[in-house]
């Protein structure tokens, strides 16, 4: 009986450690080749820390991903380097292609840092 109950106790330490532990494969740092650093929480919060300039730069941001669509939202008194209210982009594998931001680029792509 005892065997039994120590079994039953460890198969539900397990299952609850399981469910705890976020899957997500999106979250993490992703960086891109100006060396902009884009760190995705698993509470739907990201950062963009921005190394271009003298000092670094951080803004923060929620973001959402459906269908490999990210969007990045900024609050309207969050000051970003970007100017503009939300980024929109796609999600290729590893690596993140945002669109149609800045009239001097067409895209820039982040990669996952491991």
């Amino acid at each position: 009986m005892k065997k039994m109950l120590s079994v039953f106790l460890i198969f539900i330490m397990s299952s609850i450690f399981i469910v705890g532990c976020s899957n997500d494969p999106y979250i993490g740092r992703y960086r891109s080749s100006d060396n902009t650093i884009l760190e995705l929480n698993s509470n739907g919060n990201c950062t963009i820390i921005n190394n271009f300039y003298k000092d670094v730069f951080y803004t923060y941001a929620k973001y959402s991903i459906e269908d490999n669509e990210i969007e990045i939202v900024f609050e309207n008194n969050e000051q970003n380097y970007f100017r503009t209210k939300s980024l929109k982009g796609k999600v290729k594998g590893s690596n993140i292609e945002f669109y149609n931001y800045s009239s001097v680029k067409e895209e820039d792509i982040y990669s996952k840092m491991d």
